[in-house]
């Protein structure tokens, strides 16, 4: 397999502190150590572009200054075919000109998206935010990072659980308001790590709304802190291995117009079936799963 070598511009040294518990390394940078040490073992004729595209938006103010980065993809030999790896929750931004054919393993949801039309302004409780509505990628992978979140040997005393911004999508503020009053439902406000780890822990369901991307770490957290995930999404239904997993035995998904009827969803639900299926889930949600994921897709050329 061939890696492309890319400007070392495009490969920016950065040490991410989201989640709180991230040795520091995004997705990008983590995977192209995986294919490295193996690219020699891999026969495809897709070439791998190793971007760490988050750093580098994210250095770049969020992708506010990146046309050279546009004219850098767009000459690349379009007779060829691509892949890459991305986690920043929008995917790869593009501009009019972009004539490359290249797969996206997307962690954050977002595919390949025109910059200035992936978004959508909204206005709720006195908030306006732009919210992501673009392009999803061509293979969803689970949203990750070193180390991985701890699981915990301790008791479920908490029925169902929350504790994040609720300032990121509308359909956080509907969760809050439609549940907050049932005993059974706590929210909690952000505090450090060790507490947001001991709730989730403590949890049998972890509420999982979508925020400004199409998912959020929470859902994987839930999943390895042994607690049922309820996902919450809007206009995208967006869940990796979607090809391979159904999720519906492992997760409570609701769109955000259902979110009034949780409680009497949630009281059907036979917990400890959930609970066994999760630890069973956990063998996909990990790095190296995802790496064979990702192998299996270029070594069948994508058709399996």
């Amino acid at each position: 397999m061939k890696i492309l070598t890319v400007p070392n511009i495009y490969q920016p040294s950065y040490k991410s502190s989201y989640p709180e518990y991230s040795c520091g390394k995004n997705i990008e940078e983590i995977f192209h150590e995986y294919f490295k040490n193996e690219k020699d073992n891999i026969c495809t004729d897709y070439i791998y572009i190793p971007i760490y595209w988050t750093s580098l938006y994210v250095l770049r103010n969020y992708a506010a200054n990146i046309n050279d980065i546009y004219t850098w993809i767009n000459n690349l030999d379009n007779t060829k075919k691509y892949f890459t790896i991305i986690q920043y929750a929008t995917g790869i931004f593009v501009n009019k000109h972009f004539n490359i054919n290249i797969k996206v393993f997307s962690a954050g949801g977002g595919g390949i998206n025109f910059k200035n039309e992936c978004t959508t302004t909204l206005r709720f409780n006195n908030f306006t935010r732009d919210i992501f509505t673009g392009n999803i990628g061509n293979y969803i992978i689970p949203l990750l990072c070193k180390p991985y979140f701890n699981e915990l040997n301790i008791n479920k005393n908490i029925y169902c659980s929350f504790m994040g911004r609720f300032d990121t999508h509308p359909c956080r503020i509907k969760m809050k308001n439609c549940l907050q009053d049932t005993n059974r439902f706590k929210f909690f406000n952000s505090v450090n790590y060790e507490e947001y780890n001991k709730i989730i822990n403590e949890s049998i369901f972890t509420l999982a709304p979508r925020g400004y991307g199409y998912t959020s770490f929470r859902l994987y957290e839930a999943i390895l802190g042994n607690s049922i995930p309820i996902y919450i999404w809007s206009d995208k239904l967006v869940l990796p291995f979607d090809d391979i997993i159904n999720w519906k035995n492992y997760c409570i998904i609701i769109n955000e117009n259902d979110i009034d009827k949780l409680p009497d969803i949630l009281d059907g639900v036979n917990i400890e079936l959930y609970q066994n299926n999760i630890k069973s889930l956990k063998k996909y949600i990990n790095f190296d799963f995802t790496y064979k994921y990702i192998k299996e897709k270029i070594l069948n050329n994508f058709n399996g």
